[in-house]
């Protein structure tokens, strides 16, 4: 249940990034230009990717996620590491998609960064009461 959590945080978060992009691109490029895909790439983008992951911790938080911040870092790295893969990946292998489809393959790529994230900090901070090295059952 804690991957599906934070799989469904992790793709509105992806799908908001994505919508995102657009608008901020507008807003900084009114003439195109090489400032203006420098500027994309080197500002809005990472800015973008920042808000959204702390929009994710917040929507952890609102869930009761625990923990919530670990799994909105590692969840949010992970996303743009899937993403990345995954675009080079259907380059590769020439796949024509449809012209709106960006927003699917972002949020699925979201989903599983978060729903991986969920599965590796699942222990981190949890309470030790020493119980599970000392033979004691219980």
């Amino acid at each position: 249940m804690r991957a599906v959590t934070a799989g469904l945080v992790g793709s509105l978060c992806g799908a908001g990034w994505f919508a995102s992009l657009q608008p901020s691109g507008e807003f900084l490029c009114r003439d195109s230009g090489l400032e203006c895909v420098v500027g994309l790439i080197l500002l809005v983008v990472p800015a973008l990717v920042i808000v959204w992951g702390v929009v994710g911790w917040g929507l952890l938080r609102l869930a009761r996620f625990s923990p919530a911040w670990p799994t909105a870092v590692v969840g949010t790295a992970g996303a743009v590491v899937l993403l990345l893969i995954s675009t080079f990946g259907l380059r590769f292998v020439q796949v024509q998609l449809p012209e709106d489809a960006g927003i699917f393959v972002v949020a699925i790529a979201a989903a599983g960064g978060y729903a991986l994230a969920a599965a590796v900090t699942a222990g981190y901070g949890g309470r030790r009461d020493r119980t599970e090295h000392s033979g004691q059952d219980g």
